[in-house]
């Protein structure tokens, strides 16, 4: 059932980048949504994504955190689904994963109670919260213990989907979505 999910999502995503002006529009929306929430404004320490293409473009989020004098650390992935954030500022020099992933090489890490506020990506997303990632478990196993606030931006291509959770499924605390608006987006 999730991999028809995420199948259809990427399909719908790669038409939504296709779209660069309505999707930077969309994203924008959602960004300040974020930014007036009371977790961005007392988060010291936020962790996010590198996004690709066809995701959420973090690199406003990233630009506005740094703007704002607040720390930003992004994921490194490693064997076994294991995954910590590492310090990012822009300069950081990058290294690209098998998977197309861009991580940080530095070994500035931040343990999981250092993080106020994590921005958590999903291909799909119920709406109790649940998503459904790229298929690694890399964040249901980061989020099992992590105390700090979650958030995920979410185009409405993503949302409404139904399945049945797994015990390992952890849901985001948040989501900001795009409303429709006189019939449109």
């Amino acid at each position: 059932m999730k991999k028809e999910i995420r199948k259809k999502v990427l399909h719908d995503l790669k038409t939504l980048s296709q779209q660069p002006d309505e999707k930077n529009q969309i994203e924008k929306s959602m960004l300040n949504k974020l930014f007036e929430t009371k977790s961005w404004q007392e988060a010291s320490v936020i962790g996010t994504t590198l996004s690709m293409n066809k995701e959420f473009n973090t690199e406003p989020l990233i630009k506005q955190a740094i703007k704002e004098g607040k720390t930003i650390c992004v994921p490194r992935t490693f064997g076994l689904g294991k995954m910590d954030f590492y310090y990012y500022d822009l300069e950081e020099p990058l290294e690209e994963t098998k998977f197309g992933v861009l991580e940080p090489t530095n070994n500035h890490q931040f343990e999981k109670n250092k993080i106020d506020l994590l921005i958590v990506p999903g291909v799909a997303f119920s709406k109790e919260g649940y998503r459904v990632g790229f298929g690694g478990g890399f964040y249901d196993r980061y989020l099992s213990d992590f105390k700090g606030e979650t958030y995920s931006l979410v185009f409405k291509e993503q949302m409404g989907y139904i399945w049945e959770p797994s015990q390992y499924d952890i849901p985001v605390k948040n989501m900001i979505t795009e409303k429709l608006v006189g019939g449109s987006r």
